[in-house]
């Protein structure tokens, strides 16, 4: 009798461990081959509607782990939205030392062209834009492409709309000179930096920067996030309790530090 009850553990055990096995297999399946795929479209319900239709988008970290190939798709998908106002966040590069070789500037700049915005394109730089010599291929790349690459600089696309892109490691002192009226927005790579900037004439700050975690795993999220990223990982914040000023962080479109995305889709964020 104890022999029979020691084998049929020994099966149950077994069965359960090669259902584990499966189901972790499909599951990191899912999260290499599938979600990074799945572009999402987040629609954003802020306190000040702005007067002209902005698309953001940010983070694609194009590299082995995200193919460059994916950005044709990406810009289709950017114009079906017909976007008045497009805004990038950074992070266009993944480890621009080790993937230069095998990144097509020309045929990057074409495809960033393509996107359709009658009021501009405007970027700022992310973290990985400004490491490893990559800032002035930035900048060549963005502008080819049609953005106006912003460091620290204050732009009017539209009347009543105004734009604020700042440097990676920018103190935000030039934000003293937003406008005290109209719809305005900060482009700030990192979105912690939200919790000191002064935000008192800016509407909606939008960042990008921690991927939501790229993987959505109790305790261990957490634990992934970036410096720079882990107060306000992903989504729609107000983090400034004595000013109005809203904080929308995207949860990006390609991938780093692993090649999956779980629970965590690509994002386009429309602001309408």
């Amino acid at each position: 009798m104890d022999q029979n009850r020691a084998d049929r553990a020994a099966r149950l055990f077994l069965g359960a461990a090669a259902g584990a096995a499966v189901a972790g297999a499909a599951v990191g399946w899912y999260a290499a081959r599938v979600e990074p795929r799945q572009l999402t479209i987040s629609r954003p319900e802020l306190c000040r509607r702005p007067p002209v239709k902005a698309l953001f988008f940010s983070d694609v970290h194009f590299g082995p782990m995200y193919s460059p190939q994916f950005l044709e798709p990406l810009v289709n998908a950017i114009n079906a939205e017909a976007p008045e106002l497009v805004l990038f966040g950074g992070d266009f590069f993944a480890k621009f030392a080790r993937d230069a070789h095998m990144l097509d500037f020309s045929w990057l700049a074409g495809q960033l062209r393509r996107i359709e915005a009658p009021l501009g394109k405007y970027a700022v730089w992310g973290n990985h834009d400004v490491r490893q010599g990559a800032a002035p291929f930035y900048r060549m790349l963005m502008e080819h492409g049609g953005f106006v690459p912003l460091w620290d600089k204050i732009v009017q696309p539209a009347p009543g709309a105004t734009v604020c892109g700042l440097a990676p490691y920018s103190d935000g002192k030039v934000l003293r000179d937003m406008p005290a009226e109209g719809w305005r927005v900060c482009l700030c790579h990192m979105p912690d930096k939200a919790r000191y900037l002064n935000l008192s004439h800016v509407d909606v700050m939008l960042s990008g920067h921690s991927h939501a975690g790229q993987l959505q795993v109790p305790v261990l999220t957490k634990m992934i996030l970036p410096p720079g990223g882990k107060m306000f990982p992903q989504g729609l914040y107000r983090p400034q309790p004595d000013r109005p000023a809203q904080l929308f962080v995207s949860q990006g479109i390609g991938m780093s530090g692993v090649p999956f995305r779980l629970l965590t889709p690509p994002e386009l964020v429309v602001l309408a």
